[in-house]
């Protein structure tokens, strides 16, 4: 039986220390049996280096699994932060992203922050190979979006998946219009009865653009009919 992390007290709220090793050397198990002698090449690369080319790959992780639907259980590291902030989630968003429609708060969306669904730009950028300036233009271009959290800025990590082109985001990202980026995201995640219950991102990662892009002008018409 793999070590559970404890939550006897109010304040245990993340990953235990015990756990996170317990995760840390299946890592490394299941490096050793790609290949044996992968240690000797890993034990060369300095630390942070090391570190980071992990983190990175975890983030690539969550983008494929999130176009592919797969429900990874919730990490709870920087809980209790991201607690702090839910209470300031609706009195402080960026002037040139103001919540609207039925997003008007957005203090439900931290156990998506929390999973890992939507990243910081830093690790965003960092796992994507690409540079801030890259992002924005990318972003300007409507081959990505930004979502918030209260007043920081996060980028969908299902924009990772290399199955995925970004010209096709960039299809179906402007035939959703002007909705808020929220929505947008809600979108990407949500079974479509139009196509026969797979998500857009699932779709997409099969390249049915069309379908895809049809479903989005229908969502959009009718998210202006809710919310004019």
């Amino acid at each position: 039986m793999p070590p559970r992390s404890t939550r006897e007290t109010k304040s245990d709220t993340s990953l235990s220390e015990e756990w996170i090793q317990h995760i840390l050397r299946r890592a490394v198990v299941a490096a050793i049996l790609c290949d044996p002698k992968v240690i000797e090449a890993l034990l060369q690369i300095p630390d942070a280096a090391l570190g980071r080319m992990f983190k990175n790959h975890l983030c690539a992780a969550m983008g494929i699994a999130m176009a592919y639907g797969i429900d990874l259980p919730a990490l709870r590291e920087e809980e209790e932060n991201l607690r702090k902030r839910v209470k300031r989630a609706s009195k402080s968003t960026p002037e040139d992203e103001p919540l609207s429609g039925p997003n008007k708060t957005n203090a439900e969306r931290y156990p998506i922050v929390l999973q890992g669904k939507v990243l910081r730009t830093h690790d965003f950028c960092n796992a994507a190979g690409i540079t801030e300036k890259t992002l924005d233009k990318y972003v300007a271009s409507s081959r990505m979006f930004r979502v918030y959290f209260g007043p920081e800025a996060y980028i969908p990590a299902f924009f990772l998946t290399p199955m995925i082109f970004r010209d096709d985001f960039r299809k179906v990202i402007r035939r959703l219009g002007k909705i808020d980026s929220w929505t947008m995201f809600d979108f990407f995640m949500t079974p479509a009865e139009a196509l026969d219950g797979d998500t857009p991102l699932q779709r997409l990662s099969v390249e049915d653009v069309k379908s895809v892009v049809k479903e989005a002008a229908t969502f959009a018409q009718q998210y202006v009919q809710l919310f004019p």
